[in-house]
């Protein structure tokens, strides 16, 4: 399974927005994804924002706190918006 895959299975049953952190562990623990390198949960954040940023028609919504220029530290959550 993909890392876009699992986190849109771990997404569509959370109750709430995630963060990495909490996708790549729950993916992991369920056996969606395997540790194929040293950081899964930067390969789970580039996939998901890569993902977001080339599929035009994707339910996978990218949830944040605005700061000065980007994002507010520790502020990012991923959701599955039907």
């Amino acid at each position: 399974m993909s890392y876009v895959d699992a986190a849109v299975a771990i997404l569509k049953a959370a109750p709430r927005p995630l963060t990495i952190q909490e996708i790549t562990e729950q993916a992991l623990r369920k056996g969606f994804i395997r540790l194929g390198g040293k950081t899964p949960r930067a390969s789970m954040s580039a996939a998901l924002y890569l993902h977001v940023r080339d599929v035009r028609e994707t339910h996978i919504r990218r949830v944040f706190r605005a700061g000065p220029t980007r994002a507010a530290r520790d502020s990012v959550r991923w959701a599955y918006e039907t």
